[in-house]
């Protein structure tokens, strides 16, 4: 049973893993930067910018945003992601 329970743990962490470094990359696409003073000071330039995903209009700091959200609650195990 608790082999089990390591690897759904393992696993729900190797998820969180992979939003993480989607958020990352896209921070690095959007901004050509990782640095907190230069994205920060970057964002009122880019917050209306928007990506078509099979005809549907997605804000980049939207995604970005839940991209980051996603990869925490699941490496800190909160609801939804809590083994």
């Amino acid at each position: 049973m608790a082999n089990k329970a390591a690897l759904k743990a393992m696993i729900v962490n190797r998820i969180a893993d992979v939003f993480f470094i989607f958020s990352i990359i896209l921070i690095l696409i959007v901004f050509k930067s990782v640095d907190y003073i230069i994205v920060f000071n970057l964002v009122p330039f880019i917050k209306f910018e928007v990506f078509n995903f099979f005809g549907i209009a997605f804000c980049v700091i939207d995604i970005i945003c839940l991209f980051l959200f996603i990869g925490c609650i699941g490496k800190s195990a909160q609801i939804g992601f809590h083994i």
